[in-house]
C-alpha cells in the first residue's frame, strides 16, 4: 500500500480570506481538531503580519506531537527567519517556500521577471534549508507557468535543499486527463523529482478536484494538500479522504488520517470556520430549519409556488402543483408559510407511489465507546433483505445499511430533523432530499424517534426514485 501525505491548509486560507473572524482560540482549536483526525501536517498562516502570529505559532510548536507543523514564508530572508523563530522547538517542523511561477504571479506579487525570480528562489531556499531539515518548496499557479521556467525554478528548489516539492492549479479548471499530462512531462522534464516527495493543491473550480486527485497519486503525486475548512474552494479533506476511504483497496492507497472521527471531526471545524461546509452534503449537514422567514407573498398564486418548486430544485407535475398549493393555501389561512412547510407538502404529497420497499425492523447501537451501527430489515415483494453497517453516528449507520440493500448510493442533497411534539417524548417528522440522474426526490417520515423518522424519509424518498426507473 503506497502512504498519501496530507497536509491541511485550513489555518493558512482562514488567516488569508477570514482573518477577522478567527480569533487565537478558534485557532487553537481547529489544530486540536486535525491533530486528533491524525492530520500529517498542519499549516498555519504566515508569521510576522501580527505578533499574535509568532505566539501562536510558538504556543503550536510545543504542543503537536503527532502532526508535522508548517509555517509559509516568502521571498524575504527577515520573514524566513522570524518564521523560523517562532518554529524552531517544533517535534517536527517545516517552512514551506511559497514562490509564484507564472508570467503574471511574477510581476503581479514581485513585479520581477522571471531571470531574476530564479536565482532569488533558490538563494532563499538555500536559506531556510540552513535554518530547517524539513523545506517545502511550492510552485504558485504552476499549471499555467512557463514549462522551461517551472523545469528550471523546480530543479534549482532541489538542488538547494527542498524535500518536498508543490504544484498548484491556482484557477482549478484542470482535467483529470490534462493532469496527468501534465505532471508526466514535469517528470521528464525534472528528474531530480523521483528524489523528493512530489505534492500537488488543487482548486476545485469544476467539482473535478478528487478525481483529479486520484489521477495525481498514480502518476507518483505522494502528497495532497487539502483544506477542512469551511467555504473554501480548495481540495477537501474530506471528500479526498470519503474517495480515498472508498476505493483503497483497489488503488493499493491509505493515509495515516483516523477517519473514524472524520464526519465529526469535520462538523467540528465547519462550526469553527463558520460557513457552509464545502463538496457534497453528508448526513451530518442537518439542518433544523430551511428558514424562518416567508417565502411567498400572502396573495401568492399557484404560478408563483409552482416558480418557487422550480427554483429549489424539484420538477414536479402539475397534478402535484394543484395538490401543494391547495394545501398552502389551507396553511396560509392561519400562519406565515416559510421554506420548511413548502419543503413537507412537497415530501408528503409530489410523486407519491406504491412503496416497493417497507421498513420492517430496525435496531440501532451508539454511544461515547462504541461506532454507531445500524441493522435494518426491508421487505420488497414479500421477501426481506437485511444488511448491517457502521457509520459516523446513528442516522449515517443506518443509510449506508439501507444502500447495502438497494446497491446504490444515491447523492445525498439535505436532511432535515424537526419535533412535532414537545417534550422528552416528542415525535420526530424527517425530510430527505435525494438527487438521482440529476433529479431531485423528496421523502418524507414521522416517528418516535429521530432515527426511525429518518430511515422512513429516506426509504419514501428511494420509493420514488425506483418507481420512475
Amino acid at each position: 500500500m503506497k502512504n498519501i501525505i496530507i497536509s491541511d491548509i485550513t489555518l493558512r486560507e482562514a488567516e488569508q480570506e477570514n482573518a477577522a473572524k478567527l480569533s487565537f482560540k478558534e485557532k487553537v482549536e481547529i489544530s486540536k481538531l486535525l491533530e486528533k483526525l491524525q492530520v500529517d501536517i498542519i499549516e498555519t498562516g504566515y508569521v510576522g503580519t501580527l505578533p499574535a502570529d509568532s505566539v501562536f505559532v510558538k504556543m503550536l510548536a510545543s504542543t503537536l506531537e503527532y502532526s508535522t507543523l508548517c509555517v509559509p514564508v516568502t521571498l524575504s530572508k527577515e520573514l524566513i527567519d522570524e518564521a523560523w523563530a517562532a518554529l524552531s522547538k517544533a517535534k517536527k517542523p517545516r517552512l514551506n517556500l511559497i514562490v509564484p511561477t507564472s508570467t503574471v504571479g511574477m510581476e503581479y506579487i514581485y513585479q520581477m521577471k522571471a531571470e531574476k525570480m530564479l536565482p532569488l528562489a533558490e538563494e532563499l531556499t538555500a536559506h531556510a534549508v540552513s535554518l530547517c531539515n524539513d523545506v517545502e518548496f511550492t510552485a504558485e499557479d504552476a499549471v499555467r507557468s512557463e514549462p522551461q521556467f517551472l523545469a528550471a525554478v523546480l530543479k534549482a528548489a532541489v538542488r538547494a535543499g527542498a524535500k518536498t516539492i508543490t504544484l498548484c492549479d491556482s484557477v482549478g479548471e484542470i482535467l483529470p486527463d490534462e493532469l496527468t499530462a501534465f505532471v508526466s512531462s514535469i517528470k521528464k522534464s525534472v528528474p531530480e523529482l523521483s528524489d523528493v516527495t512530489l505534492s500537488f493543491q488543487f482548486k476545485d473550480a469544476i467539482g473535478l478536484a478528487s478525481a483529479s486527485a486520484l489521477c495525481a497519486i498514480q502518476n507518483g503525486v505522494g502528497q495532497l494538500k487539502v483544506s477542512s475548512g469551511t467555504g473554501s474552494d480548495t481540495l477537501s479533506l474530506k471528500e479526498l479522504l470519503t474517495v480515498l476511504t472508498t476505493r483503497s483497496e483497489a488503488l493499493g492507497i491509505s493515509t495515516g488520517i483516523n477517519t473514524t472521527s472524520l464526519q465529526r471531526t469535520c462538523a467540528g471545524l465547519a462550526a469553527l470556520t463558520g460557513s457552509v461546509e464545502g463538496g457534497r452534503k453528508t448526513v451530518s449537514d442537518k439542518k433544523i430549519s430551511v428558514s424562518s422567514a416567508p417565502v411567498l407573498p400572502d396573495d401568492a398564486d399557484i404560478d408563483k409556488l409552482s416558480s418557487y418548486i422550480s427554483s429549489i430544485g424539484y420538477d414536479i407535475s402539475d397534478d402535484d402543483t394543484e395538490r401543494i398549493f391547495a394545501q398552502y393555501i389551507d396553511i396560509a389561512r392561519s400562519k406565515r408559510v416559510v421554506a420548511d412547510d413548502i419543503e413537507a407538502l412537497i415530501a408528503e404529497t409530489a410523486g407519491q407511489a406504491p412503496p416497493t420497499y417497507h421498513l420492517k425492523n430496525y435496531v440501532i447501537n451508539s454511544g461515547s465507546a462504541i461506532a454507531a451501527t445500524a441493522y435494518v430489515e426491508f421487505v420488497k415483494d414479500g421477501k426481506v433483505s437485511v444488511a448491517l453497517s457502521a457509520g459516523d453516528g446513528p442516522i449515517d449507520a443506518a443509510f449506508k445499511a439501507a444502500e447495502q440493500i438497494f446497491g446504490t448510493k444515491y447523492e445525498l442533497e439535505d436532511f432535515q430533523i424537526h419535533a412535532v411534539t414537545g417534550g422528552r417524548e416528542a415525535t420526530g417528522d424527517a425530510i430527505v432530499k435525494l438527487r438521482h440522474d440529476g433529479k431531485l426526490y423528496s421523502g418524507r417520515g414521522v416517528s418516535a424517534d429521530i432515527v426511525g423518522a429518518g430511515i422512513r424519509a429516506y426509504l419514501s424518498a428511494v420509493n420514488k426514485i425506483v418507481y420512475e426507473a
